[in-house]
């Protein structure tokens, strides 16, 4: 059952509401007797999410897997810019080349939509390479450094005199 999603989460974002009761039919389905009854829990549902090295199930966490996937489709936009799915995006909705810094659109397209949600919950996690500097914004890149007490500081306070402390 999770081997079907994996085309359809590699270019949507699929909705929470669909994602629960996706869980919803794969525990049902694990959990109940032949005879359709109820069967035992004997593993809450996230724990059987776990990895077997972890003393889970190794099912996944259908949410973060549809994530993982997207976060792959930006890594894709990032270092495969000769395809023409690069292209035609970015023509529309990064001009400049840069997927972390797109512009909204009127009326995006649903791909794009959970592509943009993705690079933005996978904004932080993502490195780059200095090399010669000209390609660095100190007002709008996200640096990471922490603060003199050890608070990692957001980019906001690069744009503002007051700091912003993420907890």
């Amino acid at each position: 059952m999770q081997a079907i999603l994996t085309y359809a989460f590699s270019v949507f974002l699929a909705p929470k509401g669909i994602i629960e009761e996706i869980h919803t039919k794969m525990s049902r389905m694990w959990w109940n007797n032949n005879d359709k009854a109820r069967g035992w829990a004997m593993m809450a549902w996230e724990k059987m999410c776990y990895p077997k090295g972890m003393g889970g199930m190794g099912f996944r966490d259908l949410q973060l897997f549809n994530l993982a996937l997207l976060g792959r489709q930006v890594w894709r936009l990032m270092t495969h810019t000769d395809t023409l799915c690069f292209k035609v995006l970015s023509a529309k909705y990064f001009p400049n080349g840069d997927v972390f810094s797109y512009k909204q659109g009127d009326k995006p397209s649903f791909t794009w939509t959970s592509i943009a949600k993705a690079v933005a919950a996978l904004k932080d996690g993502f490195l780059w390479q200095v090399g010669d500097g000209n390609t660095i914004d100190i007002s709008k890149d996200h640096w990471g450094v922490d603060g003199i007490q050890g608070e990692s500081v957001c980019r906001s306070s690069f744009n503002h005199d007051e700091r912003v402390v993420k907890d």
